[in-house]
């Protein structure tokens, strides 16, 4: 079974240079701006 470690977190795209802010109840991995997407899994399958 996998495991997923749960990060709301604000951040800056690293593609646009937006500043993304949390969401509040999930977890987010892209830009909603330019979305651009950064995959964070430790053990992707």
């Amino acid at each position: 079974m996998k495991q997923f470690t749960k990060r709301d977190e604000e951040f800056i795209c690293e593609n646009c240079g937006s500043q993304v802010t949390k969401l509040g109840y999930t977890s987010r991995d892209h830009c909603p701006e330019c979305l651009c997407s950064k995959h964070v899994d430790k053990l992707p399958r």
